[in-house]
């Protein structure tokens, strides 16, 4: 037990519990007093002095994981425990991975913040080595409503920015296959080093890529360089 009672009014126990060390070599710090507008001088134990320095990358990692946790409706303490172990797993990953950017001299422009990095896990656990998922085809259900009676809506063209798939999938060698789009206009080729504009697309990474007699970046972007 830890009594606080140097120049206060009030006593103050804080009870502390370790297998590990007790009081050990006490010191003695600085602390605010908010009752007598002072600085008092108070013991602290060897424990507190262990834990302090010890915490704080606790609880960094327990913010971090508060932001994107995953949610789930289940009680079961087994199911609450294999997801906080994942999330626990994504966020040690992201910190090392800030470490290594950092080694690697990576501009900090181009380094993943933690969202983007959970969003890029989960999509390289989605796609690589898997096919592509089989489209429905045919006239969706229409609700029991007649195209007569049904509102029409003019379609909004919305522009996508097309992001590069990770390495992971770039390279796994499954169902990159290509298609062109019905664009009226070509798109920019978004193999490294190509200025050339195309309709077609890779459909598992879904970005253009050049797929011509002249250039054939499709083929290039998917070989690993060695």
């Amino acid at each position: 037990m830890w009594l606080l009672s140097s120049g206060l009014t009030t006593k103050v126990y804080v009870v502390l519990a370790s297998n590990f060390v007790g009081i050990g070599n006490q010191d003695e710090v600085r602390r605010w007093n908010k009752i007598s507008k002072n600085y008092v001088t108070i013991p602290l134990p060897e424990l507190v002095q262990l834990y302090n320095n010890g915490m704080g990358g606790v609880d960094k990692t327990d913010h971090l994981i508060s932001l994107y946790r995953i949610s789930i409706r289940s009680k079961k303490w087994t199911l609450r425990m294999i997801f906080h172990a994942i999330d626990l797993a994504l966020t040690n990953s992201w910190l090392e991975y800030q470490e290594d950017c950092k080694i690697c001299n990576i501009p900090s422009t181009d380094v993943l913040d933690l969202l983007h990095f959970r969003q890029r896990v989960a999509e390289a656990l989605i796609k690589i080595g898997h096919p592509i998922p089989s489209r429905k085809r045919g006239r969706p259900a229409s609700g029991g409503s007649s195209p007569v009676n049904s509102p029409v809506t003019p379609k909004q063209h919305r522009f996508r920015t097309e992001i590069r798939p990770a390495s992971e999938i770039q390279y796994d060698t499954v169902d990159h296959l290509p298609e062109y789009d019905q664009k009226k206009e070509a798109t920019r080729c978004k193999n490294p080093g190509c200025k050339g504009k195309t309709h077609v697309y890779c459909l598992k990474c879904e970005i253009h890529l050049c797929f011509t007699g002249e250039r054939n970046c499709f083929r290039k972007f998917h070989q690993k360089q060695e």
